[in-house]
């Protein structure tokens, strides 16, 4: 009998060490998948690699950075998300960029 209950203990105890590993991992990929799914919605037929940097940028703390601390950064790489999409050259992602950074500063 106490060999059964140590064993549930010990079981019980590995699952509460395991729990918050398995928790983050799950965190992690869901923003993984945010970020994502962003990149893929925004880049389309972008080709300045400078907007296309930023965007990649912008989308990965879109994915990670969260909280009312982030909100006026949210807005910053939101912008930028949505304005360099389909941009062609740096002169115009450059543009864009200060733009965003006038209207929302980071």
């Amino acid at each position: 009998m106490l060999r059964v209950f140590r064993a549930v203990r010990a079981a019980l105890v590995l699952l509460v060490l395991l729990l918050p590993i398995g928790s983050a991992r799950a965190q992690l990929f869901d923003q993984q998948q945010v970020q994502a799914q962003c990149e893929l919605s925004a880049i389309g037929s972008t080709r300045s690699n400078l907007a296309l940097s930023w965007i990649r940028t912008a989308c990965n703390r879109l994915a990670v950075d969260t909280g009312p601390l982030h909100e006026s950064n949210r807005r910053f790489h939101d912008c930028l998300v949505r304005n360099l999409s389909g941009v062609q050259r740096d002169s115009v992602s450059s543009q864009i960029i200060n733009a965003c950074r006038i209207s929302f500063p980071p």
